[in-house]
């Protein structure tokens, strides 16, 4: 009998043997530049303060993604550049994005965290597709409401991947674009002109389609005809030291931007305009922050996302890294889940090392 029991087991060992994380821990890309984490940025601050922006990507985040980024960022900086910590929560709503903001003593110093939620912006829209969600399978021959039968996987990525989180991308694409970019500008000039210190070293930790939303955003301000939206776009863009994109989509959302024309020249990306933007403006940035770090991470298992490619980007005033991760396990070699791959990057202990420690790690992280 007791051989049987073994016998029996043999595939779920199998199975599990099946089961990998390829990329734990991640691999930086060859010819990547080295960066520093928040641990690092702080020793450069000195006594000034770090700012650091959280701006989330596709599909519905709420507050409680805001205080749960928060959190898992600082507990890892903490863990591994402990001081004491002093937590003050508030929260504001200038331009229907909330902000939810904390103060934490961190890796010796002053670290301030501004999360931006921007989902209510695109939620009536996407109500919209609620008539399409998976339900109970119903007969559709007959009078009442019709829920055809979705196989299970099927429902599952059509409900979320494609009606909670690609139309997020349809929708800021489409007509309601600047509506939602100035709304991203007014947030944006209320947290940076709000800021006791307008020299204070900036952090941005953005996801997804975040992060076009926030260099269009960046790249409006630089560009505006206000003169204070102007000078609050020249500020965050002179203090702006480390970048990190989770879930890169510029490559594909900038499809969007271009001519399908065959003599059509190549327009420039959200960072890049971005960059050539930052260029221009009048530099007074410190020696320590003259060369911007911008850092992707992509889980090669995320369906929405796209590695970096620095000889697009790197510059003698940015170095660019490529980093890859696994957010989830790949079973049997076949699937990695599609929602934890593209949704679980901050959730990825070795993604907040990263944006904690830096590459190779500070020498403030033990």
């Amino acid at each position: 009998m007791m051989w049987r029991f073994r016998l029996s087991l043999l595939p779920v060992l199998g199975l599990l043997a099946a089961c990998a994380s390829p990329y734990r821990p991640p691999v930086v890309v060859r010819d990547s530049a080295t960066f520093p984490g928040i641990a690092g940025i702080v020793a450069i601050a000195g006594a000034r303060p770090v700012d650091v922006i959280l701006v989330h990507g596709m599909c519905t985040h709420d507050t409680a993604w805001a205080e749960r980024q928060i959190d898992r960022i600082a507990g890892i900086v903490e863990a591994h550049a402990p001081a004491p910590a002093v937590a003050d929560v508030t929260l504001a709503a200038p331009a229907r994005i909330a902000v939810v903001e904390r103060t934490r003593r961190l890796a010796g110093g002053t670290v301030r965290f501004h999360a931006l939620v921007w989902s209510p912006l695109t939620a009536g829209l996407k109500h919209r597709l609620d008539f399409d969600m998976t339900g109970a399978p119903t007969d559709c021959t007959g009078a009442g409401e019709c829920k055809p039968k979705r196989a299970w996987l099927n429902g599952y990525v059509k409900d979320n991947l494609l009606n909670d989180c690609l139309s997020d991308a349809v929708i800021y694409e489409g007509a309601s674009h600047v509506a939602i970019r100035d709304a991203m500008i007014e947030t944006l000039a209320h947290v940076i002109d709000n800021d006791p210190d307008s020299e204070a070293p900036l952090v941005i930790v953005a996801e997804s389609l975040g992060s076009k939303m926030l260099f269009d955003a960046l790249s409006a301000m630089l560009e505006s005809w206000q003169p204070q939206t102007r000078a609050l776009g020249q500020q965050a863009a002179r203090r702006l030291g480390l970048l990190f994109m989770a879930g890169n989509q510029l490559p594909i959302l900038g499809l969007a931007e271009q001519s399908a024309g065959q003599r059509a020249i190549p327009v420039q990306d959200a960072l890049q305009h971005f960059l050539e933007l930052r260029r221009r403006q009048p530099n007074r940035r410190t020696e320590a922050l003259q060369r911007l770090a911008v850092v992707a991470l992509t889980d090669p298992n995320d369906l929405l996302s796209y590695r970096l490619l620095p000889a697009r980007y790197a510059a003698p005033d940015v170095a660019v890294a490529d980093v890859l991760v696994s957010n989830d396990k790949t079973w049997l070699g076949l699937i990695e889940n599609p929602m934890t791959a593209h949704l679980d990057y901050l959730a990825n202990p070795d993604v907040g090392t990263l944006i904690a420690c830096g590459y190779p790690s500070e020498g403030a992280c033990r």
